[in-house]
């Protein structure tokens, strides 16, 4: 974090540069949260809107779109969102003489920092909402606790495949302390998770602090290792922040369906 941007003041760059980017060492985000991905089969991305992609055509005229990347969740490093953000800002003057040439740099820029394959896209419309089903929003539960604790997580003997969601999910910015909202999606087979318990579990990250990413992993470990599960699907659509959202998606399978904006976003 020393080379990062984030929670201090940052001039706004007039001119393009890719040094502005900044890659997070997973493994380092991991072991300062105790989390262990090894000894559990973990497929994923991070993926990554960002509203706010405005460059320059080949004479002078500003052009905007909505630029969509991914990466593997097993990815070395991941990109630390202010750096994205004033990157994103230094390619406001840049003149491409084509989308192919603006595309093509982005992904050489985030691949360079990176030391990964990112996917990669620009559109003009954002994409389909989802629709959230089975939502354990308003059940009716004691008090959560302050800080994510697995022992509330609660099975029952009854086989079950479902999709959860929770809209109320808060945690904080590990640097800055501000809060990031997030709708958690969970789909999974197995032994019936307790919703009560899941719903306290899920409020519990309210006052803690981890990026995005980290949360997801911490929850996607949680209900594999306390809940009896065949297969889990965790996914948070975070919502935005300087025009930037991040939808983290850890699973036990490899093929899951593409990223969608959640009603909120």
């Amino acid at each position: 974090m020393t080379d990062s941007p984030l929670g201090r003041k940052s001039n706004y760059p007039d001119r393009y540069d890719p040094s502005l980017l900044v890659g997070l060492n997973r493994a380092d985000s991991r072991q300062k949260l105790r989390l262990d991905t090894n000894h559990i089969g973990i497929f994923g991305i991070d993926s990554w809107t960002c509203y706010e992609l405005s460059w320059l055509n080949e004479r002078g005229v500003p052009r905007n779109s909505i630029l969509y990347f991914s990466y593997s969740c097993h990815s070395k490093f991941f990109v630390e969102s202010k750096s994205l953000k004033l990157y994103l800002f230094s390619l406001n003057s840049k003149r491409f003489s084509s989308n192919e040439e603006l595309v093509e740099t982005i992904k050489t820029d985030l691949e360079t920092t990176l030391k990964t394959e990112i996917f990669i896209e620009i559109s003009a419309e954002p994409r389909e909402i989802i629709t959230n089903d089975n939502s354990i929003d308003s059940l009716d539960i004691e008090e959560p606790g302050f800080q994510p604790n697995s022992l509330v997580l609660l099975s029952t003997d009854k086989d079950a495949d479902e999709d959860i969601t929770c809209s109320l999910f808060r945690s904080l910015c590990p640097v800055t302390a501000q809060p990031d909202w997030a709708t958690v999606h969970i789909a999974y087979k197995g032994k019936q998770i307790i919703h009560e318990s899941l719903l306290s579990y899920l409020l519990s990250y309210r006052n803690h602090q981890g990026f995005h990413e980290e949360c997801v992993e911490k929850i996607f470990q949680d209900i594999n290792e306390r809940c009896e599960i065949e297969s889990l699907l965790v996914r948070a659509n975070y919502l935005r922040r300087g025009g930037i959202e991040i939808n983290p998606v850890r699973t036990t399978h490899e093929n899951y369906e593409q990223i969608l904006r959640e009603q909120r976003q």
